[in-house]
């Protein structure tokens, strides 16, 4: 299960490499604590929140509704520090983590993958300066299917 979503917005920071970055793309670390902040407010939600953590992609954080995780990722659409406008993907998607058994037999809480789904939208399209776009296609035509890199 893994829902993404592709935004455009320069209210995060996207030029300015940080010396506790991963890589030179790991921006998005403010984007996510703006997230979380937003997701937290959502009232009788039945939510916990970890700490924001950096990946070598960019940013994320569990979100727990019961004994469900869900893992909130933002990641910067880019090889290093470019102008405006920036490009991120948020992505969320229920992952048990190393339980085979939960992995292979437990079937997660789907509303609540929904609704936190849900929650994320409302909270990016409530602010102007993010604005929903089409997600980057790659490959050699736009109009088709990306093609393996020739070895």
């Amino acid at each position: 299960m893994d829902d993404s979503l592709t935004v455009q917005t320069d209210l995060f920071e996207h030029r300015e490499v940080k010396p506790h970055f991963i890589n030179p793309c790991c921006f998005g670390e403010d984007f996510a604590a703006w997230l979380k902040d937003r997701l937290s407010q959502f009232a009788d939600s039945g939510r916990k929140f970890s700490k924001i953590i950096q990946e070598d992609y960019g940013w994320g954080f569990w979100v727990w509704h019961g004994k469900d995780p869900f893992w909130v990722a933002i990641s910067y659409v880019g090889d290093g520090p470019q102008e405006a406008p920036a490009l991120w993907v948020i992505s969320v998607n229920y992952d048990p983590g190393l339980n085979l058994i939960k992995r292979l037999l437990h079937k997660p809480d789907l509303f609540a993958l929904k609704q936190l789904r849900d929650d994320i939208l409302q909270a990016v399209t409530s602010h102007s300066a993010i604005r929903i776009v089409p997600a980057p296609r790659y490959g050699q035509d736009s109009g088709s299917a990306a093609k393996p890199l020739d070895r």
